[in-house]
């Protein structure tokens, strides 16, 4: 059931305007749902989608920092999607000296590895993530980290995207300026890494961040 209050329903379409006041000819009133339109004037109210997120309550974000001390030193935030969601990424990291950002589809991270990281809905009042953390046993609701201690238990996977970060700059978003070049879909029921290396053997401050929004796939 769509919630009247929005332009879009729990699948991200707009909610059309309805028939009222319908007389025997067939005509009548064309008028939005309630929540849909400005009080005083009528007009239509315009949200973007990605404000339309978080308004429903689908919008989620993750971060992770620390400090490396060598190349090919790692910080890595991972989960595993849901069976039954689509979950829109977009990734953005910084580093204080020379990294690499990358996305993995489909690394092997061990079982019961890593550390259980915060996932927040950007609706204080909203439901909780459905992606998934195999750091546990059984696997729960939520993210993992990976510092440089640990981050030897993600390996493998396709490297979907990567992006080269110069000593001091960021935030920047893996992908282009646009969010159009920026925003991946993922794969159902499949483990994803979102991973910063350092090229570098200074210390090397990290900085990665995951926004996401998600909902039940069509």
């Amino acid at each position: 059931m769509a919630d009247t209050t929005s332009l879009f329903d729990e699948h991200g379409r707009v909610i059309r305007p309805v028939l009222t006041n319908t007389k025997a000819d067939g005509s009548g009133d064309w008028v939005f749902p309630a929540g849909a339109a400005e009080e005083t004037t009528g007009a239509l109210i315009v949200v973007g989608h990605a404000l339309s997120e978080v308004l429903e309550g689908h919008s989620f974000t993750c971060h992770y920092t620390q400090t490396v001390s060598d190349t090919d030193d790692k910080s890595i935030i991972a989960f595993k999607t849901p069976a039954v969601a689509d979950v829109h990424v977009i990734i953005a990291a910084s580093a204080s000296t020379a990294a690499t950002a990358y996305i993995y589809e489909a690394p092997t991270i061990d079982a019961n590895e890593g550390d259980s990281l915060p996932v927040y809905n950007r609706c204080r009042d909203g439901d909780a993530t459905t992606v998934i953390r195999t750091n546990t046993d059984p696997d729960e609701i939520g993210a993992m980290s990976f510092s440089e201690t640990n981050d030897d238990h993600v390996t493998g996977g396709t490297v979907l995207a990567s992006i080269p970060l110069v000593s001091g700059a960021g935030p920047k978003a893996i992908g282009g300026t646009a969010r159009d070049t920026q925003e991946w879909v993922l794969k159902a029921n499949t483990l994803y890494a979102f991973v910063l290396n350092s090229e570098s053997d200074a210390d090397n401050v990290h900085w990665i961040e995951v926004n996401f929004h998600e909902h039940e796939a069509i």
